[in-house]
């Protein structure tokens, strides 16, 4: 069973179903630098590479160019100015056959997101491609590693190639070039896939980015529907939530967890303790799990600070109800003192690694 078969026939978010359009090999670039610095930078880097520009409106330049040219030319104009203005210079690409309008200004961006195209070209022909899948990490518990409670799916993908794709890379430039919502989905997807393709019958981790979700009744329908395409029961699935330093809007991210909760499924908050705003986190969600920060797991047996805070963690969740994780267990001292404070589960390579299929949980 493939991700592009789970998708066949099932409704959703057309914002996060359709991959942005990939930048044309020829056209017109439009940029409005933000300062007559940047201009003056600008003009330079158009001047050295003799490209022929005008300002069809005020403080907007135009410059024709071929796929070679727009990648040289923000790599020369970049080098001269800062990231800042980087950021503020904004820019718009059009193919040959598109006329400029109004509407089409409202669609400027940063430079930099126009750079993180060009660079990631490749991420476009991935999604397009259906080369996202799983590898599985198994959390064990504590007092009896051999036990496998669940697996946390996380992302994997691979170049045209065959070549392994930096997950980190792979995210930043989604993030730079307007495709998170679209590669949260497909990742969403991808982790139902394997878990059928692999025959994973206990509890599966899906991680979920709040910021990609709109509306859950529209945002997460093909997710929910591929669950049930995939006949997996609801009770199996936990959705996690994940990079939670960065959510805003706490009540969106309630409803999307209400959401989930509605159709049966349990959820979880990661990195308990990375900043003030994780603890406000799990008194406003009320999680089934929480995942404690890796950073603070590292060496925790040795670091008494750490220690009094982690121990704290996991007393408090204790009294809330809320099942923890240790996250990131790398070292057999890390291991005990965990079990020995109370942690419910212990996930880290020091059992195993991420794999597909899954590999055999080893304890020391």
């Amino acid at each position: 069973m493939t991700a592009e078969k789970l998708n066949a026939s099932l409704g959703g978010c057309s914002r996060c179903e359709r991959t942005p359009d990939p930048l044309p090999e020829s056209g017109f670039l439009y940029l409005a630098p933000p300062m007559i610095h940047t201009t003056r930078a600008l003009i330079d880097a158009f001047d050295q590479m003799k490209l022929a520009y005008d300002e069809p409106y005020d403080g907007v330049f135009r410059v024709r160019f071929n796929e070679s040219e727009l990648s040289r030319l923000c790599s020369d104009f970049l080098d001269n100015v800062s990231s800042l203005e980087r950021h503020d210079t904004k820019a718009l690409v059009l193919g040959d056959n598109e006329s400029l309008t109004i509407h089409h200004l409202t669609r400027m961006e940063p430079l930099s997101a126009i750079v993180a195209k060009i660079q990631g070209e490749w991420l476009f022909g991935m999604l397009e491609n259906d080369r996202i899948y799983s590898h599985f990490h198994p959390i064990v518990a504590a007092d009896n590693p051999h036990d496998v409670f669940a697996y946390e799916c996380l992302a994997r993908a691979s170049t045209e190639e065959g070549a392994v794709v930096n997950p980190g890379l792979m995210f930043d430039i989604a993030r730079q070039t307007d495709m998170m919502f679209f590669l949260d989905r497909a990742c969403r997807l991808a982790a139902i896939e394997g878990c059928v393709e692999h025959n994973i019958d206990t509890t599966i981790f899906i991680n979920f980015t709040p910021g990609t979700i709109y509306k859950p009744e529209h945002c997460l329908q093909t997710t929910i529907a591929a669950i049930e395409k995939a006949n997996i029961s609801p009770e199996q699935i936990v959705f996690e939530v994940v990079e939670s330093e960065e959510v805003r809007d706490i009540e969106h991210l309630l409803s999307i967890l209400n959401y989930y909760r509605e159709h049966g499924f349990r959820v979880a908050l990661d990195d308990l303790g990375a900043g003030f705003s994780s603890l406000n986190l799990l008194t406003k969600l009320q999680p089934d799990f929480v995942k404690l920060d890796m950073e603070l797991i590292r060496d925790v047996d040795n670091d008494p600070y750490k220690a009094v805070i982690t121990e704290n963690l996991i007393r408090m969740s204790r009294r809330l109800g809320v099942k923890t994780i240790a996250e990131g267990v790398e070292t057999v001292g890390e291991w005990q003192w965990a079990l020995d404070k109370g942690a419910d589960y212990i996930q880290g390579f020091l059992f195993a690694k991420p794999s597909a299929p899954p590999e055999p949980v080893k304890v020391p």
